[in-house]
C-alpha cells in the first residue's frame, strides 16, 4: 500500500512539474521605433548596370546604426 502512494506520489509532482515547465514567462524586448531616416546625397552611378541602394537604420545589439547607402551592381 505504501509503495503505491509513493507511486501516485511522484507520478503526480513529475506531472505538475512537467506541465507548469511550460509555464515559464520570458521578458518580451521592444524595440523602439527606428530614428528618421538621413538625407543622403547620391553620388554619380559608377556604371548603367549600378542601382542605388539607400541607407537605413538596422538594430545591432542594443541600438539603431546607420547603414549608408551604397551602389549595387545588377545583373
Amino acid at each position: 500500500m505504501k509503495t503505491i502512494k509513493k507511486f501516485f506520489g511522484f507520478t503526480v509532482v513529475g506531472l505538475m512539474t512537467y506541465l507548469m515547465s511550460g509555464c515559464v514567462v520570458r521578458p518580451t524586448v521592444v524595440r523602439p521605433a527606428p530614428p528618421i531616416a538621413r538625407v543622403e546625397v547620391i553620388p554619380r552611378k559608377p556604371s548603367p548596370r549600378h542601382v542605388w541602394v539607400s541607407g537605413q537604420y538596422r538594430w545591432r545589439r542594443n541600438h539603431y546604426v546607420w547603414v549608408p547607402g551604397h551602389y549595387r551592381r545588377v545583373r
